[in-house]
Order: structure tokens, then sequence, then C-alpha cells
């Protein structure tokens, strides 16, 4: 078994890095928060006192922190994973981070001989529990090949984009249709309630048909039921829709759905409701509409 090293242990962290354990893996973990790491080193994992020493204890390392700023600081930043590597050791940063970030801290990996992936995933913290996530890959494909069995501990649907910096384009590509699913879903609730429906009718009739999403399944009932719990959250998904627009304004192409859903989430931030779930901006659209969403008794 590969020697691992975790490093991000938030809420998908954490679960992840629960599977390469469970899996048989030897270890070793890092996060900001040390109390994070308490449950995963009562069941055996090992404690680094910084990134670099955990790539000293390991032989592959994956980084699974916020953003570009924060996989860049714990990888190539004083103290980081690539001040504590060595020839033959493979990185893998399954955070979402900016395309360019990616094949910027890919060539600083390669002129220390190291390789490296772009991982990101897509699922919520109970499918990362349950192993079953997808993840998109970016960089070398002999890398990514002889990483297979560490991903398919995590996901059940693994996609190979290409070089270094395309796993993390697909992921903005498919958080794209995630933001403006959930703000559609958003939009259709608030309207069936000014229109006298029971929003319940809209989650049962769209789980069949032409309607069917994952954004009105899985977040449906739970804006109906006001559960603003963070799975993935209107600050990360703002984030990543301002990454999709930079590319896209890179690439010549238009996305003003991607743009509306955008200054939605905007607003919830303003809002202070950055840190509750992206499905959050159910609430901006009520506030817009003079209607609140619930469920007829």
């Amino acid at each position: 078994m590969q020697r691992i090293g975790f490093i991000g242990l938030g809420l998908m962290g954490q679960p992840m890095s629960r599977r390469l354990l469970e899996a048989g893996h030897q270890l070793t973990v890092w996060n900001r928060t040390p109390e994070k790491a308490k449950a995963l080193l009562a069941a055996g994992a090992a404690w680094r006192a910084s990134p670099e020493a955990v790539a000293q204890a390991s032989d592959v390392v994956i980084t699974m922190v916020t953003d570009s700023a924060a996989s860049e600081e714990v990888i190539c930043g004083p103290g980081g994973v690539l001040e504590g590597t060595r020839p033959g050791l493979i990185l893998i940063d399954m955070a979402s981070i900016a395309p360019e970030m990616s094949r910027s801290i890919a060539a600083r990996a390669r002129a220390k001989e190291v390789a490296m992936l772009d991982a990101p995933v897509t699922g919520a913290p109970r499918l990362a529990a349950d192993g079953t996530l997808g993840i998109m890959v970016g960089g070398p494909k002999e890398t990514f090949e002889a990483c297979m069995s560490i991903f398919e501990k995590m996901a059940v649907k693994i996609v190979y984009a290409g070089g270094n910096g395309m796993g993390t384009t697909l992921k903005l590509v498919n958080n794209l249709i995630l933001g403006v699913a959930i703000e559609a879903a958003a939009e259709a609730l608030v309207l069936a309630t000014k229109a006298g429906l029971d929003p319940q009718s809209v989650i049962e009739i769209t789980s069949v048909g032409g309607g069917r999403t994952g954004a009105m399944e899985t977040r449906g009932p739970r804006m109906v039921r006001r559960d603003f719990t963070p799975h993935f959250s209107a600050n990360n998904m703002y984030k990543d829709l301002s990454t999709a627009l930079k590319l896209a304004e890179e690439c010549g192409v238009s996305l003003p759905a991607a743009s509306i859903s955008r200054e939605i989430l905007r607003a919830a931030r303003s809002q202070g409701k950055g840190d509750q779930d992206s499905c959050v901006v159910l609430t901006v659209l009520e506030a817009m509409a003079n209607t609140i969403v619930q469920l007829k008794v």
C-alpha cells in the first residue's frame, strides 16, 4: 500500500481521507486547524507539523483546500509540500482552483521531478463518505493510471480530461451547470409558491421527464425545509462561477445564465449568507417576490 499524505480536512477532506485510511493506506495528515484531525488520528492516521513534513513521510500527497491561493500556499509556500519533496513523489491537488493556477503549480512541481494531477471532485460530503464521488483529472496520463486505485477508493465516476489544468477546467464546466440549475430550481419554487402551488408538487413532477435535475432532487427538499446547512457553500459557488466567467472571457464565450446566477449569489453573500449552502439563493429570490416558499399543510 502506498503511503498517502492528506492536507486539508474540511467538509470534504475528512470523509475522503477516511476512505483511504479504511482501505489500508498508511495515512499522514495536516490541517490548519489541528482539532479537525482528531477523529482521523484516533482511527490510526499520523499527524505532521507542516505540509513539508507530510511530503517527507509520503509517496503520494493529496491536497484538498479552499481555493487557488490556499493550494499555492500549502504546495509552493514556505514549509509547503515542494519543500519536503523528492523525485518520484506524486502530488494530487483535489481542490477547485483556477486552471491557470493548476498549470503553474504543475510546472513548479515538474522542476522538482514531481508529477502533479489536478483532480477536483463533484459530490457532497455524504457521497465522499460512501466513496461515490465523481473525480475529473488533468495531468500526465501515466500518472493518472498509476493513481487509479487511489481514486477508486473515493469515487464511482473517474474522468480523465487531458493535461494539467483540464481537470479543473472540467470542474468549472460542471459547476457552471450546477450553479445555474440551483438558481433555476429556486426560481421555479418561488414562482410556484406565488402562483398558489404547493412547492412539493414541483419537486414531485420534476422527478420524471425533461425537467428532471439533480439540483431540484437534492436541493429542492432542503429549500422547502429551510435547510441551508452547507454542502457546497454560496461562497464556493460564487468563486467557481466567477472563475468560469473569467475562462469564458478568455475563450470569447458568453455565459448569460451563469452571469445572472453569480449575481444572485453575490446578493446572498452581501446579506451575510456566504457560508450557507448555495441553495440559500432561494431567500434572495423570495425577498424579490415578497413571498416565502413553504409546504402547504
